[in-house]
C-alpha cells in the first residue's frame, strides 16, 4: 500500500482545488521540469489574480529537497509514494484523488488511473509518432498504446506550441478546439548581466581555456542531431587554415548511438551535464548557439540563449521557427552543409551577431513565466467549465 502523507495542511474546501503533478520538479534538468517549476513560479507571481478562486495541491513522490516549491498559502504539497512512475499514475494518484476530491487534476502525457474529477494533460511533443527512430522502443510502444487515452480522456490539453497543438490534433485525431497553447517560460535569471569572472571560472571548471566557442545544449539523443552539428564544425575545421573556435556541447548522455560521441569525436569538447545556475554564463560567453533539432515542442534552449544575448542559429522545422521568430539564423538541420553555411555565416559576421543579439533579448522577454501561468488559468477555467 503506498504510503502518502500531506506536508502542509489540507487547503480550505471554499476555493476549486486543483492538483497538479509536480514530481519533475525534483528530477534532473529537463523540459518537462522547466515547464512545471516555471508554471508554479508564475502562479506565485500572479497569485492575487487567484486567490480565493484557486488552491492548488503539489503532488510529488518523494520530499521537496529543492526548495523551490511554493510555500504560500495558495499551495499545499502531498506526497504520494510508489513503486515507480507508473504505479504512482494509475494507483497513487487516483487513491489520493479519491480521498481529497480536487476538482481537477492536471498530469503529463498519460491519464492516471480512476479519479473522480476531471483532468487536463500537458503534451509537450508528438516526437515519438513524428520521428519514431529517434525514440526508444519500449517508450515508443507504451506512447503509442496510452496516448491516445489521455487525449481523449482529458478534459483539456496544454501544449506549448501552435506546431505542437497541429501535430496533437493530427496524430491523436482529437479537436483542436480542445487543445490550449500555453507557451513555455524564459527564466528571469538568464536575463541578468554575467560578469568576465563568471564565464572564467566556468572556463576553468569544464577545460574549455581561451578559446571562442560555439554552444550545444541538450540531452544527447538522435533527435537534437548532434551528430551533424559535429559534421558541419569539422567541416568548418577542415576549410579553413585559421578557424579558433571549439565546440562545446553539454548535456548529459541519453540514448542511442548519440551517447557515444565523446568518444568517437575527440576533438570536441563534451562537458555532460551542467547546473542549472551555470547555463546563463554559459549561454554568455557563447560566440554562437547552435541548436540543429531535427523536431522540438517548444526548444527552450533557443529562447534561454536569446535571454542571455547569445546569437542562434537553429532548424527551419517543426516549432522552431514559431519559437525562435526573425531573430535567429534558420538551417535544414537534414543538411549537413546548410549548417557550416548558417555556422560561417554567423562566425563571420559580427554586426550581424551583434544584431541577433540585441534582436534576441526583445524576442525573448514575451515568454514570461506571468504570462505561462496566465494561459494555463484559463484553460483550466475551460475545463470546469464545459464538461
Amino acid at each position: 500500500m503506498p504510503f502518502q502523507r500531506s506536508v502542509k495542511p489540507s487547503i480550505a474546501r471554499a476555493a476549486t482545488r486543483i492538483a497538479i503533478d509536480a514530481r519533475t520538479v525534483l528530477k534532473a534538468k529537463t523540459g518537462d521540469r522547466t515547464y512545471t517549476l516555471n508554471l508554479l513560479c508564475g502562479l506565485q507571481q500572479i497569485e492575487a489574480s487567484w486567490r480565493g478562486e484557486f488552491a492548488f495541491d503539489l503532488l510529488l513522490d518523494a520530499p521537496d529537497t529543492t526548495q523551490l516549491l511554493p510555500q504560500s498559502a495558495g499551495f499545499a504539497t502531498h506526497i504520494l509514494a510508489a513503486k515507480n512512475s507508473r504505479l504512482w499514475t494509475l494507483c497513487a494518484l487516483p487513491k489520493w484523488a479519491n480521498q481529497h476530491r480536487p476538482d481537477l487534476v492536471h498530469v503529463h502525457y498519460l491519464r492516471p488511473g480512476a479519479i473522480p474529477c476531471p483532468f487536463v494533460s500537458t503534451i509537450h511533443d508528438v516526437v515519438w509518432r513524428v520521428l519514431p527512430r529517434t525514440f526508444p522502443a519500449f517508450d515508443r510502444a507504451v506512447m503509442n498504446l496510452l496516448m491516445p487515452l489521455s487525449a481523449r480522456g482529458a478534459r483539456r490539453i496544454l501544449t506549448v506550441s501552435q506546431s505542437s497543438k497541429a501535430g496533437i490534433a493530427r496524430t491523436l485525431r482529437v479537436s483542436p478546439q480542445k487543445i490550449d497553447v500555453t507557451p513555455n517560460a524564459v527564466d528571469a535569471r538568464f536575463f541578468e548581466a554575467v560578469s568576465s569572472s563568471q564565464i572564467e571560472s566556468l572556463r576553468a571548471k569544464y577545460g574549455l581555456g581561451s578559446a571562442l566557442y560555439i554552444l550545444s545544449v541538450g540531452v544527447l539523443q538522435p533527435r537534437k542531431n548532434v551528430p551533424r552539428l559535429i559534421s558541419a564544425f569539422e567541416k568548418l575545421q577542415k576549410e579553413r587554415a585559421d578557424f579558433p573556435f571549439q565546440l562545446v556541447v553539454t548535456g548529459k548522455p541519453g540514448w542511442g548511438d548519440d551517447a557515444d560521441l565523446a568518444r568517437k569525436h575527440p576533438n570536441v569538447r563534451f562537458t555532460g551535464y551542467v547546473l542549472d545556475e551555470e547555463l546563463p554564463a554559459l549561454y554568455a560567453g557563447a560566440t554562437v548557439f547552435a541548436y540543429p533539432s531535427l523536431y522540438e515542442g517548444f526548444g527552450l534552449p533557443v529562447i534561454e540563449a536569446m535571454a542571455a544575448g547569445c546569437p542562434v542559429l537553429t532548424s527551419n522545422r517543426s516549432s522552431l521557427p514559431e519559437i525562435s521568430g526573425d531573430a535567429a539564423i534558420k538551417i535544414d538541420p537534414y543538411r549537413t552543409d546548410a549548417i557550416a553555411q548558417g555556422l560561417a555565416l554567423l562566425l563571420d559576421d559580427e554586426a550581424l551577431r551583434t544584431e541577433l543579439s540585441g534582436r534576441g533579448k526583445v524576442w525573448a522577454a514575451r515568454f514570461t513565466t506571468q504570462n505561462q501561468a496566465q494561459e494555463t488559468l484559463k484553460s483550466y477555467r475551460r475545463a470546469l467549465r464545459n464538461p
